[in-house]
């Protein structure tokens, strides 16, 4: 596996396509880039070439966080990315705890 905490690279068009895999309707096109963009913490999941999983995280630094579209390929579930992909996240969110 590979991850990628960066949108450098990304191929937008896959990144909708996981998000039709697992039924997260209503994520698409340019929009889904900017929100992406616009996310203080991303995360991309990778089995090789193949994009298995994503998130995205807003932060006000300080206190609070708010973690959206987790996404883990159905191929890919229930094998442990998912609660894996979150610890990641929840590690680099600067919030106090």
């Amino acid at each position: 596996m590979r991850w990628q905490w960066i949108c450098d690279g990304v191929d937008w068009g896959e990144v909708e396509a996981l998000f039709a895999a697992v039924e997260l309707g209503g994520r698409n096109g340019d929009k889904l880039r900017r929100a992406f963009l616009a996310s203080q913490l991303v995360c991309f999941v990778y089995d090789g070439d193949k994009l298995i999983g994503v998130a995205r995280a807003l932060t006000d630094g300080e206190y609070h966080a708010l973690i959206y579209d987790v996404a883990v390929h159905p191929d890919y579930q229930r094998s442990g990315i998912g609660t894996e992909l979150l610890a990641h996240l929840l590690e680099r969110l600067p919030v106090w705890r």
